[in-house]
């Protein structure tokens, strides 16, 4: 391993706890070939500037080891953020092929995953599990209970979700989150609207806002965001009840047509 090579280890440690799907994940390259670069292959120079612009890396250090890692105008800003995100979680857990796996956050260990998502004892007693097309990054399988995302999740749902890495940029307005925080009242999972840089607050909406009201959560007190991907519903609803009533409108629109046009 030369020196470059040597850096982009240091640089997967850094950024992303040593894993290199996560790493590729950040600066969009597979982690096969993150894997070639740590055993010796030499990248190429778009590789390395992937990694500048995505990481603000200094370019001297990462090709020559001179200097500091990071870029000088990025430094204060990335001190700025340090107590409010982690560029990925403490704790992952991977298969025989180090892969990672989908953990699963039941909804009785919720209060838990608060205090134990960093917590390698904690994360090593959650079942695992393995699900198609879902390699890129990592996952948490969360369930749902209650109705403050219904209809569009409803109770004992079970989303998949992605780690956010800079969450304080990353969140986009209405998609929905899994949001590790002391502060959510009624349900991990909410729909967003991001003003952390213009009010400093996260905007957390439940579906169901007649009865869940909206929540302003402050960026402090967030330990961890989750994209949701995908979720799984074992309550499939039957679409006949809902064509039945649409037949009957449409029977009676007809009907009430008739008989105008009869009475004129």
């Amino acid at each position: 391993m030369n020196g470059i090579n040597f850096r982009i280890k240091q640089l997967v440690d850094h950024f992303a706890n040593g894993n290199n799907s996560v790493f590729g994940h950040m600066i969009g390259v597979n982690e096969s070939n993150i894997r070639s670069y740590i055993n010796g292959t030499e990248p190429k120079f778009n590789i390395i500037e992937k990694i500048c612009t995505a990481l603000a890396i200094n370019f001297e250090w990462i090709i020559l080891g001179n200097g500091e890692m990071l870029a000088e105008d990025k430094k204060e800003q990335t001190a700025l953020h340090t107590d409010f995100y982690h560029r990925v979680p403490q704790v992952v857990t991977i298969d025989s092929h180090t892969r990672d796996n989908i953990a699963l956050v039941p909804n009785k260990l919720k209060a838990g995953y608060l205090q134990g998502y960093n917590d390698p004892n904690f994360i090593k007693l959650l079942p695992t599990f393995r699900l198609p097309n879902l390699n890129n990054g990592v996952f948490r399988m969360f369930e749902i209970e209650g109705n403050s995302m219904f209809p569009t999740l409803p109770d004992r749902t079970y989303v998949v979700a992605q780690f956010v890495e800079d969450w304080i940029h990353g969140i986009s307005d209405n998609r929905l989150y899994a949001i590790i925080s002391n502060e959510i009242e009624d349900g991990l999972i909410k729909r967003c609207l991001n003003r952390i840089k213009k009010y400093d607050n996260l905007i957390c909406k439940s579906d169901n806002r007649r009865n869940y009201p909206t929540q302003n959560i402050h960026p402090n007190t967030i330990k961890e965001v989750w994209e949701v991907k995908l979720h799984l519903n074992f309550n499939l609803p039957d679409p006949a009840e809902f064509y039945d009533r649409l037949n009957d409108l449409e029977a009676e629109i007809q009907y009430l047509k008739l008989n105008r046009n009869i009475s004129n």
